[in-house]
């Protein structure tokens, strides 16, 4: 019975599908050329800072692209909010005010467009003036979160259906507070139903992706009609596209620092792909800024800039976020007086760079606006915590089963922990930001990290 539930709204989202799909001029048959420009996890990046190109740049080369070829789609793999001060403070608005700009076809929706609560996702997709795709994300009540699970769409001729994906694995990802309800079907399932009502209908297929490099190579082995994937969520920098049967695969890394080009040419008499080529270009290798962007850009980091823009210490060289994790976990645990601290990779956005640090850098490094938390339990319990969280790579403390442990962390960790181990732990909200606890001790302390 719980497999047959799980397959309703996959099947509700294709009939959906099939009963409001649109076309657009019909193709002719022939050999035509179609040029795909794709970004992913921008995470708020407008500005141009260090080897990030920022949204004038990008939006630049995408003018550039449409003046020298006939047939281009653009498309991000979403989490476009969440990483920078002007994305945190706004609530991810700006951020899809901004994009707007940049010349968008359509885009996955990220597990971070959920960082504020989905009702404040909804507010995105008023703002954004291409569609917010996904087949497999539901409201509580049990309608499509996004504009649409799929859209077809005819340039050049070609006519192309594109998908719209996000992980399976959301909610383990967002806060709980202000998501409640909502839910997401498997991946791989709905594709397959997707495919099935989309293929036929088509000269290409793609699918815009969240789900994650080595998932969407999966999809391409286990799903058969999809032309290419355009990926997300796991910040791959795939440098030359991946072939799996007939399906191509690709990533452009994160926060901007790449722009994906695809350049293909479609058969639109047998609906296939008769060339193929893909690359990454770098950020130092776009355009100069468009001017209207950059001036927009300009005028929100304006409204963060007397927050974030002063110097509260020096680093004496480049640090990876690896090297910062246990920085960080130390800083939380002598503030919060705790055993030890935990501070999840997924958590870490950015890292000190040599030179002076500001608190914009905090703002980066730790964007989500979390709060610290402490967390009770016993050795079993806390294990369980960190092994969830960082099951491969965090050093996992000696811990005594029986013996009680507190750990200072992030609210998002806590509730996590919560939602898995209920009255086993105590949850104590210090009632402070964790990148508010970070700035403070830096002003004082500096960077020491051994």
């Amino acid at each position: 019975m719980l497999r047959q539930r799980q397959r309703l709204p996959i099947l509700r989202a294709a009939a959906l599908f099939l009963l409001c799909a649109t076309v657009t001029s019909a193709g002719f048959a022939d050999q035509r050329k179609l040029v795909i420009l794709h970004t992913n996890d921008f995470h708020g990046r407008i500005s141009q800072e260090n080897e990030y190109a920022g949204a004038a740049r990008i939006t630049s080369f995408v003018k550039q692209t449409r003046q020298e070829h006939p047939g281009v789609l653009v498309l991000d793999a979403g989490d476009s909010i969440s990483g920078t001060p002007v994305s945190t403070m706004f609530k991810g608005a700006p951020i899809f005010e901004v994009l707007n700009k940049v010349g968008y076809d359509a885009a996955a929706i990220g597990n971070h467009e959920f960082d504020h609560g989905y009702q404040q996702f909804l507010e995105f997709k008023e703002i954004a003036n291409h569609p917010l795709l996904s087949a497999n994300a539901f409201a509580p009540d049990g309608s499509l979160l996004g504009d649409a699970p799929a859209l077809i769409k005819t340039i050049n001729g070609i006519k192309i259906g594109i998908i719209g994906l996000i992980t399976e694995h959301t909610p383990n990802m967002i806060t709980p507070s202000g998501n409640e309800g909502i839910s997401f079907s498997p991946a791989d399932e709905m594709l397959k139903a997707m495919v099935t009502a989309l293929r036929p209908q088509v000269d290409l297929l793609i699918v815009v992706s969240h789900v994650g490099h080595e998932p969407e190579k999966n999809l391409a082995k286990n799903v058969d009609g999809v032309d290419l994937i355009v990926g997300g969520h796991s910040h791959t920098k795939v440098l030359t596209p991946i072939k799996i049967n007939d399906t191509y695969v690709v990533q452009a890394g994160h926060y901007g620092a790449y722009v994906g080009k695809v350049e293909m040419t479609v058969d639109t008499d047998l609906d296939k792909l008769t060339s193929f080529s893909g690359t990454l270009i770098s950020a130092a290798d776009l355009p100069a800024p468009d001017k209207a962007v950059e001036r927009l850009v300009e005028r929100w980091e304006r409204k963060v800039a007397r927050k974030v823009d002063f110097k509260i210490a020096t680093s004496e060289r480049d640090y990876t976020e690896r090297e910062m994790q246990p920085f960080l976990e130390q800083i939380l645990a002598e503030a919060a007086g705790a055993d030890f601290g935990f501070y999840n990779m997924g958590g870490i956005r950015d890292h000190f760079r040599a030179g002076p640090v500001s608190a914009r850098h905090v703002w980066n490094i730790a964007p989500f606006g979390n709060a610290m938390v402490t967390v009770t339990g016993n050795g079993r319990a806390i294990k369980q915590m960190l092994l969830r969280e960082d099951s491969e790579h965090h050093r996992i403390p000696e811990l005594v089963d029986e013996k009680e442990y507190t750990v200072a962390t992030s609210n998002f960790v806590a509730d996590q922990t919560q939602k898995m181990l209920g009255d086993q732990v105590i949850l104590n909200n210090r009632l402070v930001l964790v990148r508010d606890v970070l700035i403070d001790y830096l002003k004082s302390n500096g960077i020491r990290i051994d």
